[in-house]
């Protein structure tokens, strides 16, 4: 098992399992127990495409994909109300609420705060001006190997895997708060692999470190598996698009 890179990613830990509901109290997913922090703010981006690959490449998106487009169903725009407790009754799964849960192959998940993978995958960068993205798959038993560490529930999901009936997909998202996670709601099955859909978590209350959010799924595994693809909704407006197979992905949002 590889023990690599990213010294400086191991202050961040912890790990969220299962579909969250309610909103993060104050101090929760706290890494070090840092502070908390109102409302985390979304992303409003546009796309660099002089970093995109061509959507006709194996590993680029499909035609019909953007890196960034508008999320293609209703969501409304819940406000925070935070009571003297400084806890508030927002889902943080709100952006996810109105997002179809069917059709999709059967799925578990566990998402994280850091990286989990050893040579690959997102970085830390003194650029924190641009999100990231990478998504990519494990199909066989020796692909949990590309993992930085053997413990924790995200990596025991993966290293769990039956690859002849299943397989796993892991994202990466960065850099802010350990709070917001990446989460999916359906795995679709598609003519060449799948197509994932989710959303980030949105607490009213947050944790104030600056990390990669990871999720590791691991989902029935379709007839063909030759890539897939990642669509994340970040804000009500806003969603972002990533493959398998294209890299490390960055959304400038200065732009």
């Amino acid at each position: 098992m590889k023990r690599t890179r990213r010294a400086i990613l191991g202050l961040v830990g912890g790990t969220v399992t299962g579909a969250l509901s309610g909103c993060l109290a104050p101090g929760a997913n706290g890494g070090d127990g840092g502070t908390t922090s109102p409302t985390h703010p979304s992303p409003h981006t546009e796309t660099d495409t002089d970093d995109e690959p061509p959507t006709d490449t194996p590993d680029g998106l499909p035609g019909d994909l953007d890196r960034v487009d508008t999320p293609p169903y209703d969501i409304k725009d819940i406000e925070c109300d935070i009571d003297d407790s400084g806890e508030s009754d927002r889902d943080p799964l709100y952006l996810c609420v109105n997002m179809a849960s069917e059709p999709s192959l059967s799925f578990e998940q566990v998402s994280t705060r850091g990286t989990l993978l050893a040579d690959e995958g997102l970085e830390l960068t003194p650029d924190s001006n641009a999100d990231q993205l990478y998504a990519t798959l494990l199909t066989d038993a020796d692909d949990i190997d590309r993992f930085e560490t053997d413990s924790g529930d995200a990596y025991d999901l993966a290293a769990g895997t039956d690859f002849a009936s299943h397989a796993v997909l892991v994202v990466q998202t960065g850099w802010g708060s350990g709070s917001i996670l990446p989460r999916l709601k359906r795995i679709e099955e598609t003519e060449d692999g799948i197509h994932a859909f989710g959303c980030y978590t949105q607490p009213c209350v947050y944790t104030d470190d600056f990390t990669a959010r990871s999720t590791v799924v691991r989902f029935e595994r379709p007839g063909t598996l030759d890539s897939g693809v990642v669509s994340l909704t970040v804000d009500p407006s806003t969603r972002y698009n990533v493959a398998t197979g294209e890299g490390v992905v960055t959304i400038d949002q200065s732009e």
